[in-house]
């Protein structure tokens, strides 16, 4: 499977709604993922766990976009924007940038790139 194939296949679950899927599909069960933060998450539990400790704050999704894939060599990237309303109350919209290493047909690496 070559990684457009991948890239496209990762953006169609995520339109879906289908995360978690595209993770146990495509992600490498060491995968390494870094937040805008600077947060660190290893493993593919550990990446399970994040986002639904994430999810678990929120009370609702008003929108949400995912661009098509940019691909460059074992590279590919997403825009990814979402307004959102936590549990908190608080409302924001999140506009990052998403890259994502393939190795092997796995994504082994992601990190995201958003305003502080």
């Amino acid at each position: 499977m070559n990684i457009q194939h991948i890239a496209n296949e990762v953006v169609k679950l995520i339109r879906e709604g289908s995360n978690k899927q595209a993770k146990d599909l495509f992600y490498a069960d060491d995968i390494i993922s870094i937040e805008g933060n600077g947060d660190k998450a290893e493993g593919i539990n550990a990446i399970h766990q994040k986002s639904a400790d994430w999810g678990a704050q929120i009370a609702e999704v008003h929108s949400a976009s995912v661009s098509d894939p940019l691909v460059a060599a074992d590279h590919f990237a997403l825009h990814i924007k979402m307004d959102i309303s936590y549990k908190n109350g608080y409302r924001a919209v999140l506009d990052e940038i998403a890259v994502y290493h393939v190795k092997d047909g796995k994504i082994v690496f992601e990190q995201f790139f958003f305003a502080g």
